[in-house]
């Protein structure tokens, strides 16, 4: 069991002014220009998507305000040399690394580790992004100790409640201050290591079954291929499923079928496309990309998804 020691302040070099950034934007993808996250925003849910974003660089710890208006597949790794956590404000996070989630949990990203999770509309949360060496100062400060390979990707499925709001009042008071805040930074570092090294019997790592390999191939084939539009039939024989089952997983997972979930990937890759390159490239050149080839059709396909035509999306 870890000795909890009074907290005691960090020698660390002084520190730098906070750097502030906050957007909204159509695509959640967009967010990945001033982000060391490895990321993969797949929005599944048709409609007009709305993700809003608040980010407090401080010389300790990042901490990131954000919120998706429609059901997400989120896919990607947390930053490398970084522990990572996070805290959904609300009962939106409804998959987590194959685990199902029924009530907002606390999340460790880990290190450069990866992340599978589906999030429903109105999800939204906090993330906080620490140096590793940075966290092992503070937690010998604490008298815990903190080795570089200690975080991975768990879950803690419930956080007392007194622990949890006052966790939630030091985020939203460090995001409220422009000013450098050293003694705010750390007493935060301090809380996220003591409630993530404090609930271990309660961690519930990542769980792979027959079903999440099957779901996880057949995903890893479509991305593989987003420009193809492989028929659904020949994936299930590439990586020997039934349909049946892969319909069940897909339906079960993302409340869509793979075929669904299939033309959505491709819709999103080419949103992307258009959102980076469409004053360079016409609409159809970046459709046909990513094999759709009835513009026509490509263009209902693409507004019932988002809610916008992609003239819409490159202006």
């Amino acid at each position: 069991m870890h000795r909890i020691k009074k907290s005691t302040k960090l020698d660390l070099a002084p520190p730098e002014a906070p750097r502030f950034f906050a957007a909204t934007f159509r695509d959640p993808n967009q967010i990945a220009a001033i982000s060391k996250w490895d990321m993969d925003f797949r929005q599944i849910e048709d409609g007009e998507m709305q993700a809003d974003f608040k980010v407090r660089s401080g010389p300790l710890i990042s901490v990131m305000k954000f919120g998706f208006s429609r059901r997400v597949h989120q896919i990607g790794a947390s930053p490398k040399d970084h522990i990572t956590f996070g805290i959904p404000t609300h009962s939106r996070l409804t998959d987590w690394n194959g685990t199902s989630i029924e009530t907002p949990p606390f999340l460790s990203f880990g290190s450069g580790d990866e992340f599978d999770c589906i999030s429903d509309s109105g999800f939204g949360g906090y993330t906080m992004t620490v140096e590793t060496e940075n966290a092992m100062k503070i937690g010998e400060k604490l008298g815990i100790a903190v080795s570089d390979t200690e975080f991975g990707a768990f879950l803690l499925p419930a956080t007392p409640p007194d622990r949890s709001a006052a966790l939630l009042n030091d985020i939203q008071t460090l995001l409220a201050n422009p000013n450098s805040s050293e003694q705010g930074e750390t007493h935060l570092i301090e809380e996220i290591l003591r409630i993530a090294l404090g609930g271990g019997a309660d961690r519930k790592e990542p769980r792979i079954n027959r079903k999440a390999l099957a779901l996880a191939a057949a995903i890893d084939r479509m991305t593989a291929t987003p420009d193809e539009n492989v028929p659904i039939s020949e994936i299930c024989g590439d990586i020997s499923v039934s349909l049946r089952t892969l319909e069940r997983a897909f339906n079960e997972k993302f409340g869509i079928g793979p075929k669904a979930y299939y033309t959505r990937l491709r819709l999103n890759r080419v949103r992307s496309l258009l959102a980076e390159q469409g004053k360079d490239l016409s609409i159809s050149d970046a459709a046909n990309r990513y094999g759709f080839w009835h513009i026509g059709q490509f263009s209902q396909d693409y507004k019932k998804c988002f809610g916008e035509l992609p003239s819409a999306t490159v202006d």
